[in-house]
């Protein structure tokens, strides 16, 4: 059986999505999650309120994991 022509380590890749090592790739992160941050809040003010906590939450939760990831 021949050997495939792309090898992907998974591991890597799931390792450089969650920490990335470049700027660049912090870079567009933010600008592929800051108008989803924006649309999701601002579509929870049509919501009850504990559906708005919970959306709202998330959205903090992962905006402060961004800023923690920024100090590398």
């Amino acid at each position: 059986m021949p050997e495939p022509i792309i090898a992907v380590d998974w591991f890597e890749l799931f390792l450089d999505i969650v920490l990335p090592k470049t700027d660049r790739i912090v870079g567009i992160q933010w600008a592929i999650m800051g108008p989803i941050w924006l649309f999701a809040v601002g579509y929870s003010w049509q919501c009850e309120r504990d559906i708005r906590h919970f959306i709202q939450g998330l959205c903090l939760f992962s905006f402060a994991w961004f800023l923690a990831r920024m100090i590398h």
